[in-house]
């Protein structure tokens, strides 16, 4: 094999030897695969370039089909989305209405127990005057006996003699 001498710059010559120590070859090697992938290598890379061009053509219908699928999933949740609104609105008018209602029950709770306080109120006024009344009849009644206990034995008038025959062992 023929050899033949490159002048490179100290720079290009590094970068030679990065590559090669990459690809595990010598520099020499590294070197002779540029120069014959300069000169046959056009036709390869058009027809490697075809291959990837291919290949990003599938991928990009892919990703458009995918575009479409995801597209299609955001309408649907969107449509879940706007009955879930729908929904939880009525449920917010519903729960307005109820508490609405709630509100009304318990102004009527509080009036009711606002009554309920005046009668209890009144009704132990009422006990307490009817305790005072049978006291007071207790007492009455007392009195009279000790009165009646005073006083002689009257003899039953004569109305009540007539209209009650038992009286006659009086006479």
């Amino acid at each position: 094999m023929p050899r033949t001498s490159v002048t490179l710059t100290e720079s290009g010559l590094n970068q030679v030897d990065s590559k090669a120590k990459e690809k595990g070859l010598t520099r020499s090697d590294y070197i002779a695969a540029a120069v014959e992938s300069a000169l046959h290598g056009t036709d390869a890379d058009l027809n490697q370039m075809k291959t990837e061009l291919n290949q990003i053509k599938m991928e990009l219908n892919q990703s458009n089909a995918d575009l479409n699928q995801t597209k299609l999933e955001l309408m649907q949740s969107q449509r879940s989305i706007t009955k879930l609104e729908n929904q939880l609105a009525e449920k917010d008018k519903t729960l307005k209405a109820t508490s609405e209602e709630l509100n009304q029950l318990e102004s009527k709770l509080n009036l009711s127990q606002t009554e309920l306080a005046k009668l209890e109120s009144a009704l132990k006024v009422k006990d307490e005057e009817v305790s005072f009344l049978r006291g007071h009849v207790s007492q009455l009644s007392q009195n009279i006996s000790q009165i009646s206990e005073k006083l002689p034995q009257l003899p039953p008038s004569q109305e009540e003699i007539k209209a009650k025959h038992w009286y006659q062992f009086w006479k």
